[in-house]
This record gives structure tokens, C-alpha cells and sequence, in this order.
């Protein structure tokens, strides 16, 4: 069954693209809260303590890399829809394989990023 509104973590370590989301996330209507942070610490601590619907995520962070928050969420068998959004497109099937619902590039992606997140 399908939630008429859901929560929305953007895992994102530059300042400028993680307002952008979140400016562009609040458009819609589906998207109840908005969490942001900047490092996997506080990714952490957030996914310990609420729950989200829906995932944005970084693969670059300052303490890090956003996989690990991927094997995370496999690890504890916790079904997200999370959307990488990053410049390491290499990485790309390695994200899909540990569970990402989808893969946006950085450089050319970012509307896409918001309309998938929008029929989330």
C-alpha cells in the first residue's frame, strides 16, 4: 500500500546541490518531511532514529563513501527507494547491486533525480 506522504533523507556533502534538492523536494506534494545532512555520521544517526521513504544519496562524502550506506540498509533488510545522485558513475552497478532503486549522474542528471523522486 502506497503512503500519501513520505520522508525524504538528502545525503549530500555540497552545500549548493543539497539545497537545490531539498528547495525542489518541497514543490511536492507527496514529500511530508525533509531531512539533510552532510556526512555518513549523520546519515546514520538520522536512519537510527526516523524512518524514510525515500533515499538521496552522495557516494562522495567527507568521512566516507555513500555505500556504505547502502550495505547498511541491506544488511538490515530495510526496503527504500534510494536515489544515488553522483559523479561516480563507475560505481553505478556496484549501487544497483547493493540495492539502489536508481543512478543519477551529477553533471546531467539532476531533473531526472527530481521527477523520479516526485512519482516516487
Amino acid at each position: 500500500m502506497k503512503t500519501s506522504s513520505n520522508n525524504l533523507l538528502v545525503i549530500e556533502d555540497n552545500l549548493y546541490i543539497r539545497e537545490k534538492i531539498a528547495k525542489e523536494a518541497k514543490k511536492i506534494v507527496s514529500i511530508n518531511d525533509i531531512f539533510v545532512t552532510e556526512t555518513l555520521e549523520q546519515a546514520f544517526t538520522h536512519l537510527n532514529q526516523n524512518n524514510f521513504e525515500i533515499i538521496t544519496l552522495d557516494l562522495s562524502l567527507p568521512d566516507g563513501s555513500g555505500l556504505e550506506v547502502l550495505r547498511w540498509l541491506k544488511k538490515n533488510k530495510t526496503e527504500k527507494k534510494v536515489f544515488v545522485f553522483s559523479t561516480s558513475t563507475e560505481l553505478k552497478r556496484i549501487c544497483l547491486r547493493y540495492g539502489a532503486t536508481a543512478f543519477f549522474d551529477k553533471s546531467e542528471g539532476f531533473d531526472d533525480l527530481i521527477d523520479t523522486i516526485k512519482y516516487a
